[in-house]
């Protein structure tokens, strides 16, 4: 973890060519498009068949969900921090500490990324709420910033560097989405870059993407979505109405992870602090619960296509399950992400208001309420757009988007919650003390 002296750094860089920088960079771009794609196809695998078992045995998510949970927590504890929840937090604290190799260690190494790749992969497969895409996060710029021992010099540029691009790479893989992993790097990770910096993310963005296209096939993630675009004045009230709706319950849900201490009972914070693997029992057999009145277990990205094509009709109800379960994964703490679980409540939230409007407004409404919800969650509004109109192939919603991905944002801002900066923040703070002091001494 020590940086080389000044010397060696100078020799080494007069004997190895400036190129070699760029293809340590573009090798490592490529990797992280070929680790999304075969952790997407994992994931798929693995939640098919917890779809089968269940519809074979409806009992066995109650028996599947607890077990995984339970295991996924045993292995948590002997991964070690860092393996828990999305990943996205865990990489921007590292892009707060990067003048410490050793902090940066803590939160971004490659034991971190093998751990969050297999735990995602059984997490799905045991039925809990969670996505793909914030534990590719951490994946990738673990992934690029392990390249770092390849070049001849290191410092705390360049680490950020590494973390940035490779963050960004991973987004743009899950997704298939170059554009909203750029967003992504804009809005989340990059503050005051220097231009060369912002061109190696672009670059790093784009092979991972193309790797990621080159494997998955030229299919969007939603396929085509027939958005009819020429709103008429008496569907826009509506309109709005679901996105400042959306905005809220995306508010609300990061309010509820970020501030569950001041929410939950002092009994049940100090029940799962001491009680680590009874409480994921609990919050699995509570999932499993959910399951039982609403189809909400996985990501949710295949009902909420189904959705988008109008090849299901689901109960209003469908919602405030599909949000306790969503929960429920995150409260428990199970290694996953939160954007496709966050779409996937958007479609719910859209679902609740579909009868109000005539059948070719359905699909402009539900792409609008997974925008305001995602962008409620996250505060990152262009993120959210470009997500949604590369998954969708919807570019002619482009300006329709962004003003729904804006007022939902700021809709989110009565919560006065940044959710992955302030658990963030909590993650260097979670640091062991030694490594805490120096982040407070610098």
């Amino acid at each position: 973890m020590k940086t080389r002296p000044l010397k060696l750094n100078r020799l080494l860089k007069k004997k190895i060519p400036f190129n070699w920088y760029y293809l340590v960079w573009w090798l490592g771009a490529i990797l992280i498009g070929l680790v999304a794609f075969l952790l997407s196809r994992g994931a798929i695998f693995s939640f098919e068949l917890f779809s089968s078992i269940t519809q074979q045995y409806p009992w066995w998510p109650f028996i599947g969900i607890p077990i995984g949970g339970i295991f996924l927590t045993w292995f948590m504890k002997k991964v070690g921090a860092g393996t828990e929840g999305s990943g996205i937090q865990q990489t921007i604290a590292a892009l707060r500490v990067t003048q410490h190799p050793e902090q940066v260690h803590w939160f971004v190494n490659l034991k971190l990324a093998t751990a969050k790749f297999f735990a995602l992969i059984i997490g799905i497969g045991s039925g809990f709420v969670i996505g793909l895409e914030g534990p590719t996060v951490q994946i990738g710029a673990s992934i690029m910033y392990s390249f770092r021992r390849f070049l001849p010099f290191d410092n705390a540029i360049l680490r950020r560097q590494l973390i940035m691009m490779g963050g960004a790479a991973g987004i743009a893989a899950a997704f298939n989405a170059p554009m909203a992993g750029i967003m992504f790097a804009f809005e989340e990770m990059w503050k005051n870059v220097e231009s060369k910096t912002a061109a190696r993310i672009v670059l790093a963005i784009i092979l991972a993407g193309l790797t990621a296209h080159f494997c998955n096939g030229k299919e969007t993630y939603f396929g085509s979505v027939n958005a009819f675009m020429d709103i008429s004045p008496k569907v826009l009230p509506i309109l709005l109405l679901v996105v400042i709706f959306g905005g809220l319950v995306g508010g609300l849900f990061s309010w509820l992870v970020v501030k569950a201490s001041l929410w939950l009972p002092a009994s049940v914070v100090c029940f799962k602090k001491n009680h680590p693997y009874y409480f994921v029992t609990v919050c699995g057999l509570l999932l499993a619960m959910c399951g039982l009145f609403a189809p909400i277990f996985g990501s949710g990205a295949e009902m909420t296509n189904q959705l988008l094509h109008n090849q299901v009709v689901l109960p209003w109800y469908y919602m405030p399950f599909k949000f306790m379960a969503f929960l429920l994964s995150s409260l428990a703490g199970v290694p996953g992400g939160i954007f496709s679980p966050s779409l996937s409540l958007g479609a719910a939230v859209g679902n609740c208001f579909t009868g109000l409007v005539d059948p070719q407004w359905q699909s402009l409404l539900l792409a609008l309420s997974m925008i305001a919800v995602l962008s409620g969650v996250t505060r990152a509004p262009l993120t959210a757009t470009f997500i949604i109109i590369e998954m969708t192939n919807g570019h002619s919603m482009i300006f329709s988007a962004l003003i729904a991905a804006y007022l939902a944002s700021n809709t989110a801002r009565v919560f006065h919650v940044s959710f992955y900066h302030d658990l963030a923040h909590r993650a260097i703070k979670n640091m062991p003390k030694t490594l805490v002091a120096q982040v407070i001494k610098h």
